[in-house]
């Protein structure tokens, strides 16, 4: 009766033991899924945090401002974002598209965003597109300029939460599956380990690292966006190749957009360092430039008489 009455005792005793254990791996399992979840969207929001600022930092450059700055990015309400500048600026409706279809792909919000324009002063939409999945995009006033003024723009991500919504309310079967192994083995170990001492290793796992996909560094020059690492233009679907003299020269004039660049300077660098050179090869170079770079007719290459060359944007 007494080898009975023990039996029974280590038997229940490891019962409330494998009990307690899958009840506290289970709350550990789901409370560290919780906090999983609450970082990913954190990390979403620092990400097109980033993207939006990127996306003011290019349109500055492109209005040749390059000391003024963007300021902080903030969630004004859940998936709207309001980007701010510290100065009134200009700035071309199709460029800001552009940079909006290359920084912010359909593909990673479902249902698609909006972007609008705001008078800082009158609080009036001045300009605004919205992509979408499901239906046609909607894009308005293209090809125009917008003055000189202060503006800040809204960008709205009607589906941005709704991902990690829907995860926390569906977890993927493979995470519960893998969750409950993990208690089982965890159950099974101790339990079989009951009644002896056992000394506990801490056992280390190394952090999983974060990989985020880098934003494609193209610089934008009017409506085009350049690819300075194949020497070409993007405009839309349009790829234009540039030779790699046509590319130097456009790059040299590109770097003091609005200002006179001598043709001495041109010259000196482009050519007379590889070579010698005569004043009919510059202009050639620049009338070819002209012709891939007429279907921005606001963007110029204006040629100050004897003097040189500058870049402009009407």
């Amino acid at each position: 009766m007494r080898v009975s009455s023990a039996f029974n005792g280590f038997f229940k005793r490891r019962l409330v033991v494998s009990s307690a254990v899958a009840i506290s791996m289970s709350a550990i399992f789901f409370i560290a899924l919780s906090f999983t979840k609450h970082s990913d969207s954190d990390l979403r929001v620092k990400q097109v945090n980033l993207i939006i600022r990127q996306i003011g930092h290019r349109l500055l450059l492109q209005a040749g401002n390059t000391t003024s700055r963007v300021l902080p990015v903030t969630e004004v309400k859940e998936g709207t974002f309001l980007l701010r500048f510290e100065n009134e600026f200009i700035f071309n409706h199709d460029s800001l598209m552009a940079l909006c279809e290359n920084l912010l792909p359909k593909t990673q919000f479902p249902s698609g965003y909006i972007v609008t324009v705001h008078d800082c002063v009158k609080r009036d939409i001045v300009y605004g597109l919205q992509k979408n999945n499901t239906f046609p995009d909607i894009l308005v006033c293209g090809g125009r300029s917008q003055p000189l003024g202060c503006y800040t723009i809204e960008f709205a991500f009607p589906d941005f939460y709704e991902n990690i919504k829907q995860e926390k309310a569906n977890p993927k079967p493979s995470t519960l599956v893998y969750g409950g192994i993990l208690v089982l083995l965890c159950v099974a170990l101790l339990s079989w380990r009951v009644g002896k001492k056992v000394k506990l290793v801490p056992v280390e796992h190394p952090n999983d690292a974060i990989v985020e996909k880098s934003v494609p560094e193209l610089a934008t020059l009017g409506k085009f966006l350049v690819d300075s690492t194949n020497q070409r233009l993007l405009l839309g679907s349009e790829v234009i190749s540039l030779t790699d003299k046509e590319y130097k020269v456009l790059d040299l004039l590109n770097k003091s957009f609005g200002e006179l660049v001598p043709r001495e300077t041109l010259m000196q660098e482009i050519w007379i360092n590889e070579g010698v050179i005569t004043g009919r090869s510059l202009d050639m170079f620049i009338s070819k430039l002209r012709k891939k770079l007429s279907q921005d007719p606001d963007l110029r290459i204006t040629n100050v008489h004897g003097k040189g060359y500058k870049l402009t944007f009407n």
